[in-house]
């Protein structure tokens, strides 16, 4: 087997618009210098590209641009490179947000382009002789279910002030994967896939990989400058940095919190490096399209809905987002890419959107492969992909109610699962 890695600074400009919080917030700082990352491995004439960018979504038209200039520069097709965001909500400026009225930085946003896809051809010339590991550590006390179960019956978001918590919704996945190459005896790189929302900067105005960033750090000091770490965000539409059950604990509030986790998650990951092992030889990759129905809503509908919410004394957010997606929403079909990547005997496993932790331990717990890596936020970005229990009657869910942010079918994540399933059988 053939493998190579390679990072390009993609640091913007100041004054760009970071992607994610629901209002305008601009970056007047850089906390840590974003990146796009990849990894090109080749074997007996078959390729598969991965480059993971650090920004929150990936714009609709990223995927035809990037693959296009790719695929001129290296000969390597579109349905052999899988492009991914680690959504880090303080990243780069190249989303809109119409909710809100904030752009993208247009100028930037053709370099952005460029960059990222000229990382995967970097990493292409440089391909050469190595050898893949896997191994899985665990780190623990750091991703939480946000979702709660209130002593009333009723299920909410980040719990409640007048209602004890009898359960979480879910239970978070601590499990920390890493594919690790190594090139004459010495580690060149490593994909690590972990599942915690990168939102985790606190009040920071400035731009960051979150804690993403910490890792790649962390792991230079270990292996040297050269050494790329490929973060990849595991299932975590439900999961957060704050254990929002325990109203006591505030140290996940804190501004430096990332900087922890990103630590906690590279003595992990060091772990796993030097215990990783072997992955053997072999490179296949499928790509599909899906199609899913969007949930719609009648003008009738949305006031029913915003009465509800009113008499529920909800955030102006929720409020809001329901109005402008009834105004905006022409579309009922939602056309996004499925992927499926074997790298020796490792499973990549490539999602849309933001996607709930069980549909993630679904595939992994059905796979016909031991090793596996789940990957959302990839080649496609669709909002939320919840589970059908999260739109039970007794849920109240901010990433279940409706806006452009979380729109597609109730059998969205199910479908999406039962096809990446079936796109790996035999690979």
């Amino acid at each position: 087997m053939r493998a190579a890695f390679y990072e390009s600074d993609i640091t913007p400009p100041l004054g760009g618009f970071m992607w994610g919080h629901y209002c305008e917030h601009t970056a007047y700082d850089v906390i840590d210098r974003l990146h796009a990352k990849a990894l090109v491995t080749e074997d007996n004439g078959e390729i598969a590209a991965i480059v993971c960018v650090d920004t929150c979504a990936l714009p609709p038209e990223m995927h035809d641009i990037v693959t296009k200039r790719i695929t001129e520069y290296t000969g390597i097709p579109a349905e052999r490179v899988c492009i991914t965001s680690n959504h880090t909500h303080w990243g780069a400026p190249v989303s809109d947000d119409n909710t809100v009225g904030c752009r993208a930085d247009e100028a930037y946003k053709d370099v952005f382009y460029r960059l990222v896809a000229d990382t995967v051809t970097l990493a292409y010339k440089r391909l050469d002789d190595a050898e893949a590991g896997f191994a899985v550590e665990t780190v623990s006390g750091i991703n939480f279910c946000r979702n709660h179960v209130l002593e009333n019956g009723k299920v909410v978001t980040h719990g409640s002030s007048v209602y004890a918590t009898k359960s979480v919704l879910a239970v978070p996945d601590e499990s920390l994967a890493v594919m690790t190459f190594t090139r004459n005896g010495k580690p060149i790189g490593a994909m690590i896939n972990f599942a915690c929302h990168q939102c985790c900067c606190g009040s920071i105005n400035g731009y960051s990989g979150d804690y993403s960033s910490i890792l790649s750090d962390e792991l230079k000091k270990q292996y040297g400058q050269d050494f790329v770490s490929l973060f990849v965000l595991g299932t975590c539409g439900d999961l957060t940095h704050v254990n929002s059950v325990d109203r006591s604990s505030t140290k996940e509030r804190q501004p430096g919190w990332y900087r922890e986790m990103g630590r906690r998650i590279a003595e992990k990951a060091k772990s796993a490096i030097e215990n990783a092992a072997p992955a053997n030889n072999g490179v296949s990759v499928r790509k599909e399209m899906i199609t899913l129905q969007k949930r719609t809503a009648s003008l009738s509908a949305v006031k029913e809905r915003l009465g509800d919410l009113l008499k529920n004394d909800a955030k102006l957010m929720r409020l809001r987002n329901t109005v402008y997606y009834e105004a905006t929403n022409k579309e009922t079909t939602a056309d996004l890419w499925l992927q499926v990547l074997r790298i020796g005997d490792v499973c990549i496993y490539c999602m849309p959107g933001e996607v709930f932790v069980n549909h993630g331990y679904r595939l992994k717990a059905q796979s016909s492969f031991e090793k596996s890596f789940v990957i959302e936020n990839c080649n496609s970005y669709c909002g939320y992909i919840p589970t059908k229990e999260a739109f039970d009657e007794r849920c109240d869910l901010y990433e279940t109610s409706l806006c452009h942010h979380s729109c597609l079918e109730v059998d969205a994540g199910d479908k999406i699962v039962d096809r990446l399933l079936a796109m790996s059988t035999g690979m």
